[in-house]
């Protein structure tokens, strides 16, 4: 998977629908996204660009930001779009919307926050400081290829970091969202609580503590926050997007 942005869908090529753009989780892969089923749409992925170095951006979320905004210029040039991402790709999806909307050749239409928890200090105060425990609570595809693995790891690490230091853009600046959340947790036959469902309770999974007026619509996904990409989770999660799609459609006409 060389190529990046990876093209996951083509669309239908007699009636070509607006695309979208999913931005990498934490691990820095798009191999969720494969799951998906026909969004009945051009469909892309955005990887790491650099999982080779350990995910490690000098510059944070702001620098990937402006990369991947470029990136995305790079194989829509112009028009509309819809951006989103699940995990850290929902918040990454934010920083590159933000870009894309001072642009005049582009119309971004909305971000689809896919369990996209925002790192409150409630959230915060609940992660691991242990690397090697940070690292456990994390769950790998087990079709992931061993060198992809070991990198998915050491970008994880350097994506918490990152996003720790992120502010989402002025609320001035930041597009419509519809955050998809997960109904289970990831340990529920336990008392510990994992950090990710520490907002689980919350409407807006934590996004409250940024003003989340942004937030048009907050639509439920079976499955916890590492399986709802999983048979047959995908297929619900299509569709929960292809609804996410038309509200966020819907408010520009």
């Amino acid at each position: 998977m060389e190529q990046n942005p990876h093209q996951i869908q083509p669309g239908p090529m007699d009636d070509p629908a607006n695309p979208m753009v999913l931005f990498h989780d934490a691990g820095g892969t798009i191999y969720p996204y494969f799951r998906l089923a026909d969004l009945q749409r051009p469909l892309y992925g955005v990887s790491n660009s650099r999982s080779e170095q350990g995910g490690h951006w000098p510059h944070g979320f702001r620098q990937m930001g402006v990369v991947y905004a470029h990136l995305v210029k790079s194989i829509i040039p112009s028009g509309n779009i819809i951006l989103g991402g699940w995990s850290l790709g929902g918040s990454l999806a934010m920083e590159v919307a933000s870009r894309l909307m001072q642009l005049p050749q582009y119309t971004v239409q909305g971000v689809i926050l896919i369990d996209s928890v925002f790192l409150s200090k409630a959230v915060k105060a609940r992660a691991p400081t242990n690397l090697d425990e940070f690292i456990a609570g994390f769950k790998f595809p087990p079709q992931m290829p061993e060198i992809v693995s070991v990198q998915a790891k050491q970008c994880v690490l350097h994506s918490y970091e990152a996003q720790r230091g992120w502010k989402p853009p002025p609320l001035s600046s930041r597009p419509h969202a519809v955050l998809l959340r997960a109904t289970e947790r990831i340990n529920p036959d336990t008392m510990d609580v994992h950090f990710l469902d520490c907002a689980r309770d919350s409407n807006y999974l934590g996004w409250e503590e940024c003003d989340p007026s942004f937030i048009v619509a907050c639509l439920d996904v079976p499955g916890n926050h590492f399986t709802l990409f999983d048979s047959p989770n995908n297929e619900i999660i299509t569709r929960q997007i292809q609804h996410a799609i038309s509200i966020l459609t819907e408010r520009q006409r």
